[in-house]
């Protein structure tokens, strides 16, 4: 109930939250918005538990992160399926010396293979290249979909790159940038539970990605099925979405639609057909061998009355026989 209850109230979330930011204090927001002084204090524990306020006082708080993305993202985390990880992001970047401007700004670095510049920026590791900017997200990002997993990754990596702008004191310019690695996990699956509790693990790889697919627990999340990839294929969140799509299918089928079950359908289907047929000529062999006397063309309206009696029972006995096929799918 309260995960229900976060997620439909985010405005009035972020009403609260904005209005901390501008120096009122819980009692004035209690008067400005007419809701009680209990109702305050329960939003802004829930802010502070997910880390957008800190108590300074009595009624007084500092806010700590204010974007409306990032709250949307921490209020619905619960409720999502997909959680996307182990991001690394490239930048296209003016040329800067980046070594001057750091030393200029009193901004400590390292020296990776004795010539980039590394930086920690919100403790996310920034390597500063010739041409581009070579980010390490190691936060988690939670979403209905792989792609809007992505989505809040990319507000991520906006606000690291606005800090660095504001800490080195320069403009990037329009920000141009694409993952080059990205993970996304199915949490709560069933499959991946077992697994973990079996201390089994399952890792699907091929030539063009090498492992792209595995369930091994490595991140100490039990029940995370998990796709990535470090090959040729560009968009793995969509690699994700079919992965999500397939899993979601067999499951509403109770995994009973297996490629056996799939090759016996289609030979009960072709037996069917090639009876069909086989009647169906007999009975227009049978008509030629009457004739055009009139005997033989009211026989020949009879036969055609039997035919086409014959062809309506078989369409129902058909009919049936497809409805309860379907009706089994979906049990």
């Amino acid at each position: 109930m309260r995960s229900k209850n976060i997620t439909s109230n985010m405005n009035f979330y972020f009403t609260v939250l904005s209005l901390l930011k501008n120096g009122k204090t819980t009692s004035h927001i209690s008067k400005e918005l007419n809701v009680s002084k209990q109702k305050i204090y329960y939003y802004t524990r829930i802010l502070r538990e997910l880390g957008f306020l800190e108590k300074k006082g009595y009624g007084v708080w500092e806010v700590k992160r204010s974007k409306k993305e990032d709250l949307e993202h921490a209020l619905n985390w619960k409720a999502k399926k997909i959680r996307g990880h182990a991001f690394i992001w490239k930048v296209k970047s003016k040329s800067f010396n980046w070594e001057e401007l750091l030393k200029k700004k009193k901004i400590k670095y390292n020296l990776v293979r004795g010539y980039t510049p590394r930086i920690i920026i919100n403790n996310m590791k920034v390597w500063l290249a010739k041409d581009s900017i070579i980010i390490y997200d190691s936060r988690s990002f939670y979403g209905r979909n792989a792609f809007e997993s992505r989505k809040y990754a990319v507000f991520g990596v906006k606000s690291i790159l606005d800090t660095l702008q504001s800490k080195l004191g320069v403009s990037l310019g329009k920000y141009l940038f694409k993952p080059v690695r990205e993970h996304f996990g199915m949490i709560k699956n069933e499959l991946a539970r077992q697994c973990n509790e079996k201390g089994e693990k399952i890792i699907v790889r091929d030539d063009l990605d090498g492992e792209w697919f595995w369930i091994d627990d490595s991140t100490g999340m039990n029940g995370e099925m998990e796709t990535g990839g470090k090959g040729i294929t560009k968009d793995r969140a969509s690699v994700n979405v079919g992965v999500q799509r397939w899993w979601n299918d067999m499951k509403s089928t109770n995994f009973k639609v297996t490629p056996s079950f799939l090759m016996e359908s289609i030979g009960q289907v072709t037996s069917n057909q090639l009876m069909f047929n086989q009647n169906f000529e007999s009975h227009v062999s049978s008509i030629k061998q009457l004739g055009n006397s009139a005997e033989a063309n009211s026989r020949t309206t009879e036969l055609l009355a039997e035919v086409v009696l014959n062809l309506s029972k078989r369409v129902e006995e058909l009919t049936r026989e497809v409805s309860k096929r379907n009706g089994n799918k979906k049990s």
